[in-house]
């Protein structure tokens, strides 16, 4: 075993290393201890050290406290070697940090058996730190493989087919699995349900609540189309209030709540519909004024009270309109003083850029609230879905893209744009069957 030994009188230090490299020990001298806290902040440092008390400059309790106050690993394994044998002197090297003592003139039976006490403990120590490895990259596994599951269970496929419009959607997690989340529902090739929500918290557990709540609003939209004597297409206060029934009790118990929005396009009536329930609002750009305006609702957050009743409001929808959807880690990115990135600056880059197709804004608005906290990550999850209306009612089928990158600004290069382009509708699928057109 590598032991470092540190005493300013030559005799006893002499006799020390005599009786380790006897006993097979390889050994590391120290004249004071300002020698030995050098050699122990070493990348080869011994992790067994003996450290005579009293040494001029840095004694070997002050040692002790230097090793035990320095957030470092391996542990170091630190004998105090003294003539002092009174009770509080003991009490005092150990709370030190001393992990035993051996008193002068020392017994070299009795030497080794505190060493070999030692090597035990150093021994457990790095199992321990071997487990500690092994658990910490099978959490990482599982994270990765949850971050995968993610892309599935809580990110929505924009459609491919919606006439007279573009569609765009970004997420970038705060952690490799987080709790934003939005979707996708196209009824025929103008008519679409966008849902955009944030889950309490972060982490794995706000991705399953997460993940649960975004099916939910299929799953109603499945059993209300069940019970229509017409088939006739829900109203969005009647899906989300089915969602509310269904959820917010076992949110209550679960003391969590969740944002939501709740969007309809109907292109053909030239309308929006919107619930919100809580979430960030809404930034909308008209391109007949030329001016941005906050869509707002007020139904409380889906989990906050079972008497709660959702309504929806309405907005008329022009050509080369653009609606913005967003969550609070846009908003709510702080700069190095403290201050929040805001509704205000959001809108002005949405009026400055709004001639942009649905990406190129969305990567705009990134590197907005990149510039403004000075930091490459971010410390809450940022989602944005972006739909920018034709600038004319002939226009082509709807332009889609959507992306996640990790929680890096400079990632953003890295994203994969995809665009499709068809002739038919698409129908989603639920377990009633086929939904009917608006």
């Amino acid at each position: 075993m590598k032991i470092l030994i540190a005493d300013d009188d030559v005799i006893p230090r002499w006799f020390l290393q005599a009786a380790l490299v006897k006993a097979g020990h390889e050994v590391v001298v120290a004249y004071d201890g300002a020698e030995a806290w050098h050699l122990l902040q070493q990348a080869d440092a011994p992790r067994l050290a003996i450290l005579d008390w009293l040494m001029p400059g840095l004694d070997g309790v002050e040692v002790c406290r230097k090793v035990r106050q320095w957030d470092h690993a391996p542990y170091v394994y630190l004998i105090l070697l003294t003539s002092k044998d009174q009770h509080e002197d003991i009490i005092a090297g150990l709370e030190a940090g001393a992990d035993d003592y051996l008193i002068k003139p020392f017994d070299p039976q009795e030497l080794e058996a505190r060493l070999r006490a030692g090597q035990r403990i150093l021994d457990l120590q790095a199992a321990l730190l071997t487990s500690l490895e092994q658990l910490a990259q099978a959490h990482q596994r599982e994270v990765e493989i949850g971050a995968k599951i993610q892309q599935t269970l809580l990110l929505g496929q924009p459609p491919g087919e919606l006439t007279g419009a573009q569609i765009a959607a970004l997420t970038i997690p705060s952690q490799p699995v987080d709790g934003d989340f939005y979707d996708f529902f196209q009824y025929n090739a103008q008519c679409l349900d966008i849902v955009v929500g944030d889950v309490m918290g972060k982490g794995v557990p706000a991705a399953l609540l997460g993940a649960a709540i975004k099916s939910a609003p299929l799953r109603a939209l499945s059993r209300l189309l069940a019970v229509s004597a017409q088939n006739a297409l829900p109203e969005p206060e009647e899906i989300v209030g089915l969602v509310h029934n269904d959820i917010t009790r076992q949110f209550i118990n679960l003391n969590v709540f969740a944002t939501l929005c709740y969007a309809r396009f109907d292109l053909e009536q030239g309308r929006l519909v919107l619930v919100d329930c809580g979430h960030t609002k809404p930034v909308y750009f008209r391109r007949r004024t030329g001016t941005c305006e906050i869509l707002q609702g007020d139904n409380m957050p889906l989990g906050f009270s079972e008497r709660e009743r959702y309504r929806q409001v309405m907005f008329p929808l022009e050509a080369g309109d653009m609606v913005v959807f967003y969550s609070d880690g846009v908003t709510e990115a702080r700069d190095t003083v403290g201050a929040f990135f805001g509704v205000d600056r959001l809108m002005e880059i949405i009026h400055a850029q709004h001639h942009l197709e649905p990406q190129p804004l969305i990567d705009a608005i990134c590197r907005g609230v990149s510039a403004f906290t000075g930091i490459e990550t971010w410390a809450d999850d940022l989602t944005c879905v972006v739909v920018r209306l034709a600038e004319t009612v002939s226009a082509c089928p709807l332009g889609q893209a959507q992306c996640e990158v990790a929680s890096v600004a400079t990632e953003l290069a890295r994203r994969r744009t995809l665009r499709e382009r068809s002739s038919m509708p698409v129908q989603p699928r639920s377990s009633s069957g086929t939904l009917h057109l608006c």
